[in-house]
Order: C-alpha cells, then structure tokens, then sequence
C-alpha cells in the first residue's frame, strides 16, 4: 500500500471554512481510484492510503496540476507519496 501525505500551515482567519470542508473532503475520497482509507484532521493535516504505488502518485500528481495543494492562506508544508510499511487497528 502507498499513502498521500498532507500537511498545511492554515491562516487563523481560513481555519474556520475549512474545518467546515473536513467532511466534504473525505467523504468526496470514496470511489476515488485505488483509495483505501483516509484521515483528516481539523487542523490542517491528512494521509490517504492507496491500494498501489500508481493511484496514490496520480492523486498526489493530479492535487498538484489542479492547484489544489495552495489557496489563499494555505501554505503546504509537506505533499509526499511514501510507501506504507505497517498499519494497526482495534
């Protein structure tokens, strides 16, 4: 499995309307090509895992070409592709 890895830098005044987005964003993953599961937080961070190297790098590529990786008091600090190498759940 390969995940996306999203960290961002909110501006105070941006945090409020994007919170506000976190449900849209995640649930908007579902039927998205390869995508397993993912995880948003309220401020500001994200990782979604890929069933293959392929469909995480044309989600990660495809966020990058659309712009959608920096807004208006949105700064990303990190937007990665890395391999999983281990997963737990209760």
């Amino acid at each position: 499995m390969w995940a996306v890895i999203g960290v961002w830098d909110i501006a105070p005044e941006k945090l409020g309307e994007l919170r506000a987005q976190v449900p849209l964003m995640a649930s908007s993953k579902v039927g998205t090509p390869g995508f397993v599961h993912g995880t948003w937080t309220l401020d500001g961070h994200m990782i979604q895992v890929y069933a293959d190297e392929a469909s995480a790098r044309r989600y990660h590529d495809d966020m990058l070409a659309k712009g959608f990786t920096e807004q208006p008091g949105v700064r990303c600090v990190v937007w990665a592709v890395a391999e999983v190498g281990a997963e737990s759940q209760v």
